[in-house]
């Protein structure tokens, strides 16, 4: 029997010791990866169990169960919020055993007195999930890497080297060829391969077809940064090329970036040249208006009100402005011209409110804007007191005729934990909590190799044991969810084949399918051809990607993942805006889910697929995800020698307090992974599933 210990974070940041049921059986399951949910990941492991209604455990749970007990600390009604997770931690044996957090689910009530709560224990590891909720890739800071959309910028991180933003040779809309002889195509087809005369021959690259891509690693620090995380360097470091390589396809809406409302006010200013000073209204008022030159405070509360002037430079332009009261978006209006906006009103109130008052100007215009204005604050007076004006001016503010790209309204919609998920399935990750915080992620292969050995061979219950086939399956399969563009389905109708799908299959005639799928755009990449050279060898050195559906149309899909290959010295592109030819160059980034275009090379696709590139002769992609970081895993588990073998144990406390799932168990001496352990803290009882360890 153990002596088993429950800590708390109160309010205040300190460990309370929880008062325990004495004959309260707390059991903790444990399992990185079961062999019976393969796809699962941010697993350790959960507990509901219940805590006596004592002083203690009354007093950090605030008396939850009377929402009239007013809190000692605030005075304010019970600051218990049981929508929170607490920092907790277990003990064994007065040794830490686990840590993790701790939700209140509800009070058991006894003839109207509380009994006991009803609490779960949460690994660290799996908090992930309730930590980032639903929060989307939109919600991280990556201001850093805002740029503006303009042909200068496009083509600069088109053809110039790698780095975490780039622009790859992706269209959004028209098709791409190659053809060094015409002189014209029809419709959405684009000729790379001749210099255009005007906007709108279908020569040379539309640079509007092209979106902005940003590094996946970069996406995962901003992560780490919003939840104040830190992730091993294991598996997302710079030196790990499958991994650092990646990169997503900044593709939030289809169609082209200053199309279908993807962004309605792509030129905006903030107001922020305001003179710093204060507007008092002088002896008897309340009122005033102080300005820090960004933002305008309103303090007092006599009958106040200001207005706000916008002077245009060029009153033909139609603008927008927006009016924020303490950071929330109150009021907006549009027209020409000079505008001005009461403030008596547009914010509820018949009198404008204290708080902090912030304005923008936009515009959808292409030209240059810039804007000037004045602001007047008036306090009303009384029987003793006159009406008293004051007026300030705010000097001229440009507003940029480069319509920005901001990452934020730019990058795909997903969850932040969805998109991890996502790379954990795609790399057959695990993840674990260390005893410094460290949330350590690690290949799976990685993680059992460092695992030791334990011999509970004396520990074992030898009355009782069951052994099981393990896996209910008769196959698995590796893919993608989006898998709907216009070359993946293509390739579908002709192979009968989903493009990068694997699928492993057993001897099972009986069991399920079991699929593991990424949540992740995957496109098949089209390497283009000199459809003026009768040579022979065709082939250009243009890999291309076309984010188009099976009608040919532009859709959104899910996120791409990519790998973005510089290629030199190629056949020339020619690029073109709008107004006509906007030059050309012999080297740019083209997509691929290989590494590098070879066929030797890491892939994203699951499977081994013919590559893309390498197309005459055409050869064969082998290292995909699958070979590389699932087959050894799978193979093991599906070996006709293996089975799910449980068995009853009394682990000692060193044994016990120090195991990692990584470890192995010797039994009678065969060598065992350890597939899930749930174990009994009252009576050191551990039922475990073992699976039999091929390396050994």
């Amino acid at each position: 029997m153990f002596v088993i210990e429950l800590f708390i974070q109160d309010n205040d940041g300190s460990d309370v010791r929880m008062d325990m049921f004495k004959d309260e059986s707390v059991s903790i399951t444990q399992t990185i990866q079961d062999v019976r949910d393969i796809g699962s990941v941010f697993t350790d492991f959960t507990r509901t169990f219940s805590l006596p209604a004592s002083k203690t455990n009354n007093k950090v749970f605030k008396h939850y169960y009377n929402s009239d007990v007013v809190s000692s600390s605030n005075n304010l009604l019970s600051d218990f919020d049981a929508r929170k997770r607490r920092s907790a931690r277990i003990e064994l044996n007065h040794t830490p055993y686990k840590k993790g957090k701790i939700r209140l689910d509800g009070v058991n009530m006894r003839d109207g007195k509380p009994y006991t709560y009803r609490v779960t224990f949460f690994g660290e590891t799996i908090n992930l999930i309730s930590l980032m909720a639903d929060d989307k890739l939109s919600s991280l800071d990556l201001s850093s890497f805002d740029t503006t959309y303009t042909a200068t910028q496009l083509k600069s991180k088109l053809v110039n080297a790698v780095s975490d933003l780039i622009v790859p040779l992706i269209t959004h809309t028209r098709r791409l060829v190659y053809d060094s002889g015409s002189t014209t195509y029809d419709g959405i087809v684009d000729n790379l391969g001749k210099q255009p005369s005007s906007g709108t021959d279908n020569k040379g690259l539309l640079l509007t077809e092209l979106k902005y891509a940003l590094r996946v690693h970069k996406i995962v620090e901003a992560i780490q940064t919003k939840y104040d995380l830190t992730f091993s360097d294991d598996f997302f470091n710079t030196t790990n090329t499958p991994y650092y390589n990646l990169f997503m396809w900044l593709h939030r809406k289809s169609g082209d970036v200053g199309s279908d409302s993807q962004v309605s006010e792509p030129f905006i200013k903030q107001i922020k040249t305001f003179q710093t000073g204060t507007f008092n209204a002088g002896s008897g008022y309340d009122s005033s208006i102080v300005s820090n030159g960004t933002t305008l405070t309103v303090e007092g509360d006599d009958n106040l009100n200001f207005q706000i002037q916008v002077v245009p430079s060029d009153s033909s332009i139609t603008y927008k402005i927006d009016a924020f009261l303490g950071g929330n978006l109150e009021y907006s209006t549009s027209g020409t011209g000079t505008q001005t906006l009461d403030m008596v009103g547009l914010f509820s109130p018949s009198v404008v409110g204290e708080g902090d008052y912030t304005f923008n100007v936009s515009t959808t215009s292409s030209s240059p804007l810039s804007v000037s204005g004045t602001v007047t604050m008036t306090v009303e007076g009384g029987i003793s007191l006159p009406e008293t004006t004051y007026s300030l001016t705010f000097s001229s503010t440009s507003i940029s005729a480069n319509p920005p790209f901001n990452i934020s309204t730019e990058i795909p919609e997903i969850k932040n934990i969805d998109f991890l998920t996502g790379l954990f399935k795609m790399f057959n990750l695990t993840a674990f909590v260390e005893d410094d915080g460290t949330i350590k992620i690690q290949t799976l292969d990685s993680f059992y190799a460092a695992g030791v050995d334990y011999d509970i061979t004396d520990y074992i219950d030898i009355n009782e044991s069951q052994i099981d086939s393990a896996l209910p399956y008769k196959e698995v399969d590796f893919r993608y969810q989006g898998r709907d563009s216009f070359f993946s389905i293509t390739h579908e109708k002709i192979f009968g084949l989903e493009w990068g799908t694997d699928e492993f299959l057993t001897v099972d005639p009986d069991g399920s399918v079991y699929k593991v799928e990424a949540p992740f755009e995957h496109h098949k990449f089209q390497r283009l051809l000199d459809l003026n050279d009768t040579s022979g060898d065709t082939s250009t050195k243009i890999q291309w990607g076309w984010s188009a559906n099976e009608n040919q149309e532009p859709y959104i899909g899910r996120p791409l993942l990519f790998y973005p290959i510089r290629v030199t010295s190629g056949e020339e592109i020619y690029f073109r805006e709008s107004t006509g030819s906007s030059g050309s160059n012999t080297s740019y980034i083209v997509p691929s889910n290989s590494v590098e275009l070879n066929n030797t090379s890491q892939s994203i696709n699951f499977s081994a697929e013919f590559n893309e590139y390498e197309v005459a002769p055409p050869k064969v992609s082998t290292n995909g995800l699958f070979k590389t970081y699932y087959n050894k895993y799978i193979s093991d588990v599906f070996d006709a020698k293996n089975r799910l073998t449980k068995v009853t144990a009394f682990l000692p406390p060193e044994v016990l307090l120090n195991f990692t799932l990584a470890d192995r168990f010797i039994i009678n001496q065969k060598s065992y992974k350890i597939n899930s352990i749930t174990t009994d803290m009252y009576n050191g009882k551990s039922e475990i599933e073992l699976l039999n360890d091929f390396d050994a």
